[in-house]
């Protein structure tokens, strides 16, 4: 006997707020994955004006992600605070001081890598989110929230390196968001050397991240197969 759907009005607010979000977040992300496709479509898979077509739309919709550390850190969901942190952090980094910042990360291929990763992955994460809230969830979409992540992952990865590779030499050249010494804070910060850093951090993060992914994908596909 399939499981009974939750119904809205019994749901807590908590939980209300939750679907909302989460139903406002996987709208968001297809309009991410539509532009990107039409872009990509009529434009022939020419880069030129890709960035243009879903900025304004990609920079609401990964920035309201930090909401996910705060649903976290109160308890709203039960993902852990160290694992949502690393995930939104480098899209972040990414997004604002990389692409944002740097124009000639706009004709990097890494660019629309790392759209269609992305888009593809939260339309299918944030769906997944809110029918488990409604406990209605379609088996394909269980399927595919933890299979295509094993493509997606590293092909978002390796567009955000190859974006952010990009990036650097402007960065260098430009000293942009640079503080030198001496002044008022008595403090320094270069920007070129924490992109490398973070670039780095890929090295240990990712895999845990990705292994995690797999954990998963046993734990949820192998209790569907059971349930079979």
């Amino acid at each position: 006997m399939p499981p009974k759907t939750q119904d809205v009005a019994n749901l807590s607010n908590g939980n209300i707020y939750l679907v909302f979000y989460n139903v406002f977040l996987s709208l968001g992300w297809l309009i991410v994955l539509i532009q990107t496709l039409h872009h990509l479509v009529y434009e022939a898979g020419s880069l030129d004006g890709l960035w243009e077509s879903t900025s304004s739309v990609l920079k609401i919709f990964q920035s309201l992600a930090i909401l996910e550390v705060i649903h976290a850190a109160v308890g709203l969901v039960p993902s852990s605070v160290a694992m949502v942190i690393p995930q939104v952090t480098s899209r972040l980094v990414i997004l604002w001081p990389v692409l944002c910042a740097v124009n000639n990360t706009h004709s990097s291929i890494g660019l629309p890598m790392l759209l269609v990763a992305w888009s593809v992955t939260e339309v299918i994460r944030y769906a997944y989110y809110f029918l488990s809230i409604l406990k209605h969830v379609p088996s394909i979409l269980t399927f595919l929230r933890y299979t295509l992540f094993i493509v997606l992952y590293p092909v978002g990865v390796t567009g955000e390196l190859l974006c952010l590779y990009a990036a650097l030499p402007t960065v260098a050249k430009t000293r942009m968001y640079s503080i030198s010494m001496p002044n008022a804070l008595n403090a320094t910060f270069d920007l070129h050397s924490t992109l490398i850093v973070f670039a780095l951090l890929y090295l240990p993060v990712f895999p845990m991240l990705y292994m995690h992914m797999f954990a998963q994908r046993k734990k949820v596909l192998g209790k569907s197969k059971k349930a079979d």
